[in-house]
This record gives structure tokens, C-alpha cells and sequence, in this order.
């Protein structure tokens, strides 16, 4: 039987634990100090950016790149649905006949069964966000991430008739926690390959910018169809889209991203 693969952040902390010791024992007083001090400042910097960065893969798999040849993207929206913002999103997605995957914020599936009914109809595809999407949640206790991701689930089950595969966790952050939590509930961490940040005051060209400067194919991108300006959204994805084109590109949902050889 296979042992399973040690994490980055499992090798880290093994390997910070035996150099803690093996310093102790060859060094002492000042010099001990210092190196002791460099060890943990270095181990703690690289687990900081595996916690922000998902294509780290510190605490497990994070899909951030789907592994296909082909060139296809995937379009995910976060934070949603937004009452005045995602049906100016759908409107767009018909008019150019393109499927994207949405991250949705349980207590806003709840609140917008029509909408939710109308993202179901265009066959786009409906993933988990957390229940609350609190700025909080990766320091959430194991019983405080069940809660979210199962109120979650519940709610997108409820709306459309499927459970959720894929689980994008608030900021992108992910721990240890996150990883366990998920895997409970069988879904899939899901990072990007590259974000516009789109809620920072930047024009549409500077965040299409951000984005096609990691095209390739399997990428996924991220956006948001909530906490943004409507106006601006709608010209960001109307850019993107003419761009994607121009190269070469089709988007696909997240799911059909993945299995595309």
C-alpha cells in the first residue's frame, strides 16, 4: 500500500523541526539565537505565501491550471449572485453564447432563487464560496468550515438539483483546515492561474491586461460579478472576451475545462 505524498507544508515543518534541533545541539547562546531566529522567519515567510498563493500547492492540490493542449479558458465569477450585476453579466455570456463557472456565496443563492434559476437555465455551472464569505474563513475551526461548506452545498443542491465539485475559498486562501474540510465534503480546491483584481479602481485594459499576460491553455481566470461597478464589468468581460477571441481562444466551464485532453 502507496503512503501518501507529504505535503510542501508537512516537509516544512519536518524539515524546521530536525534543523531546530541539530541547531540546538552544534551552537549555543548568541549564535543559536540568531539561527534559530533565521530558521523560523524563513519557514514562516514560505507558509505565508503558500496560504496566499494557491499555486504554491503548500497544503494540497489547488487547481490552478487545467492540463489540456488545447486553447480553452475557463471564466469564473466570485462572489455572486448580485442582483444588479450578474443579470447584465448574463445578458453579455448569451449575446456571446459562452458557458463560465460561478462561485456563489450561499446566503445570496438563498436570496436570489430567480436568479440562481436563471444561471441554472443558461447552463452555466454553480460552485461553493462559503456560506458567508467571511474575511475570516481561513482561520475558521474545523467545525466553523463544516458549517460553511455544508450550509453551502445545501443551498446550491437545493436550487439546482447538484451538488457543488469544486470549492473556491474566500481570497484564495487556503490552510491545512481548508484541505481536510474540503475533502469531506469531496470537493476540489480551485485557485487560478491568473486574477484580474478587478475590485481594485483600475481600467478595463489593466485588468484584462493582468489576465492575458498569463493566457495559455487551461487557464483560469478570475473575476467577480458582485462588489464591482456593473458599467465596468460588462466592458472588463466584453474586452476579455474579443481578446480570447482574437487569439484563438474558447471558454469553457470549469468542469468541461478539466476534462478536455
Amino acid at each position: 500500500m502507496l503512503r501518501p505524498r507529504l505535503t510542501k507544508y508537512q516537509v516544512i515543518v519536518i524539515t524546521t523541526i530536525l534543523a531546530t534541533v541539530l541547531i540546538s545541539v552544534i551552537t549555543d547562546g548568541a549564535t543559536c539565537f540568531w539561527w534559530l531566529a533565521g530558521l523560523c522567519s524563513l519557514a514562516g515567510t514560505a507558509v505565508g505565501l503558500g496560504v496566499s498563493f494557491p499555486q504554491m500547492q503548500m497544503f494540497g492540490r489547488s487547481i490552478c491550471l487545467a492540463p489540456t493542449r488545447r486553447k480553452v479558458v475557463a471564466l469564473t465569477f466570485d462572489d455572486g449572485p448580485d442582483p444588479v450585476n450578474t443579470p447584465a453579466l448574463l445578458d453579455l455570456l448569451a449575446e456571446r453564447k459562452v458557458r463560465a463557472t460561478f462561485f456563489c456565496i450561499g446566503t445570496r443563492v438563498l436570496a436570489q432563487p430567480e436568479l440562481m434559476n436563471r444561471l441554472v437555465a443558461a447552463e452555466h455551472e454553480i460552485e461553493n464560496h462559503t456560506f458567508r464569505h467571511s474575511p475570516a474563513t481561513n482561520i475558521f475551526s474545523v467545525r466553523q468550515l463544516r458549517d460553511e461548506l455544508s450550509r453551502t452545498q445545501s443551498a446550491i443542491e437545493q436550487t439546482t438539483g447538484r451538488l457543488p465539485e469544486y470549492f473556491r475559498p474566500p481570497m484564495g486562501l487556503t490552510s491545512p483546515r481548508t484541505f481536510r474540510v474540503a475533502a469531506e465534503f469531496e470537493l476540489k480546491i480551485t485557485g487560478y492561474t491568473a486574477r484580474g483584481l478587478d475590485r481594485r479602481d483600475d481600467t478595463p485594459e489593466i485588468i484584462v491586461g493582468r489576465l492575458l499576460r498569463k493566457l495559455q491553455p487551461g487557464a483560469i481566470f478570475l473575476l467577480h460579478d458582485a462588489g464591482v461597478p456593473r458599467e465596468r464589468m460588462v466592458t472588463v468581460v466584453t474586452l476579455l472576451l474579443d481578446k480570447l477571441a482574437a487569439e484563438g481562444y474558447q471558454c469553457l466551464r470549469l468542469d468541461e475545462l478539466m476534462t478536455t485532453t
